[in-house]
């Protein structure tokens, strides 16, 4: 079995875990990353994880973030309930809180949910007909192979970068890239077409990875986003946070708003524009 095969098939368990711990339970994000710490002695970042549940949402599976915890909505690919089946289902429930047995009442309330999620339903793949785009396949293909595109946008322009990713958060589908300064999330929507290059990428492509300090309050309210991951915890609760293809002029003027409780730690470039914008900001102030 060649290596990157054998990382495919990797990959494949952890998304049918990933669907095994929600049909279990509605999770958090953090939720599932301490369940792949403690049972497999994995770490994932938010991106990783993310990437998992929008392979379930793509094959049809309708998950849905409520109350910040991820919950099967609809899991159509199975045996089909009629509305008959499920309406009994429910009057089992019933019955069970009218005899007031407590205990089989939770047990059936869980079940009947999880009936309910397998009722018949379309499958509704997100974005299949944008992921069937010859200009999206075009761009995977370029990823797989490590070479440059060059996209035409709608408006007539164009321009040449490495192709980094395709994320898919909801229904909604972008194109990651890196235009030799900056990642950037392009919509397919404005993209005309996609020209694979005969360029290589670079061999190892190292988006920057800005790294930053949260203390206080803010380190024990805040809740980790996608692109990033917590380094180090100290023993006062202060963060050491990872942070990978963030927009850099978003992510710095994000981490403005944190004040004194925020600290960037590196890269030393992306500290000396923090330290410029907060000048230019006192500026207006002074």
């Amino acid at each position: 079995m060649t290596k990157s095969l054998s990382k495919v098939n990797a990959a494949s368990l952890k998304v049918l875990y990933t669907l095994q711990l929600l049909f279990e339970r509605d999770l958090s994000m953090q939720d599932l990353i301490k369940y792949y710490e403690l049972y497999h002695n994995e770490f994932h970042s938010n991106f990783v994880m993310s990437k998992y549940i929008n392979t379930c949402r793509y094959c049809g599976i309708d998950i849905k973030k409520v109350n910040n915890k991820y919950t099967i909505v609809n899991f159509p690919i199975c045996g089909v309930f009629t509305p008959g089946e499920i309406s009994l289902f429910q009057e089992l429930k019933n019955c069970c809180e009218k005899m007031r047995l407590q205990n089989l009442t939770e047990k059936m309330g869980e079940f009947v949910t999880k009936i309910v999620k397998r009722a018949e339903r379309p499958i509704n793949p997100v974005a299949t007909s944008v992921i069937k785009d010859s200009k999206i396949k075009n761009f995977e293909k370029a990823c797989l192979l490590s070479q440059k595109v060059k996209i035409f946008f709608n408006d007539k322009t164009s321009y040449s970068c490495d192709p980094i990713d395709i994320s898919i958060k909801e229904d909604r589908l972008s194109l990651i890239i890196f235009d030799g300064k900056n990642s950037k999330e392009l919509s397919p929507d404005n993209i005309e077409q996609i020209k694979i290059l005969p360029q290589k990428t670079k061999n190892v492509f190292l988006p920057m990875t800005a790294v930053y300090e949260l203390k206080g309050k803010l380190a024990k309210k805040y809740q980790i986003r996608e692109h990033e991951q917590i380094l180090k915890i100290h023993s006062n609760g202060d963060l050491v946070i990872a942070n990978k293809l963030e927009d850099k002029t978003k992510l710095l003027h994000r981490l403005m708003r944190y004040g004194e409780n925020c600290e960037v730690v590196s890269p030393k470039n992306l500290v000396e524009e923090m330290k410029s914008l907060i000048d230019e900001t006192l500026k207006n102030y002074s």
